[in-house]
């Protein structure tokens, strides 16, 4: 049974190897992972109210992880949100910071900085 206490990661992206990736490093933290290959399938996880944390890609089919954001918000979530992406664009960017996302990557990134990122969503001191 997951410990209510240790905060739950979700990772919605439609690579898998990254899904896969991001998971271990999470667990590795000592956090749980739950991960979803698009936004639909994480919008009907019924227990996205435990989500501490959810790290998206900015590019999937059908939903980009700044309309999963927006989605969220307007439906009453807050998430607090890192987006990652391969194809860095300033405007979505400066957007999705405004409208409350926690940081956003650009693929590839250093473990460190996601590690970083993902620990002030949560608000744990780095040291």
């Amino acid at each position: 049974m997951p410990d209510e206490l240790t905060p739950t990661i979700s990772i919605v992206d439609d690579d898998a190897s990254i899904r896969e990736a991001t998971e271990a490093r999470m667990k590795s933290l000592g956090f749980q992972a739950r991960t979803f290959c698009s936004a639909a399938d994480f919008l009907a996880f019924r227990g996205i109210q435990h989500t501490s944390c959810m790290i998206a890609d900015v590019n999937m089919r059908h939903m980009t992880g700044v309309e999963l954001y927006r989605c969220l918000i307007d439906l009453g979530y807050d998430i607090p949100t890192i987006l990652m992406t391969g194809y860095p664009n300033e405007g979505v960017r400066a957007r999705a910071l405004a409208d409350g996302v926690k940081c956003y990557l650009v693929k590839p990134f250093d473990d460190e900085e996601l590690v970083r990122c993902v620990r002030w969503a949560l608000g744990i001191a780095t040291g």
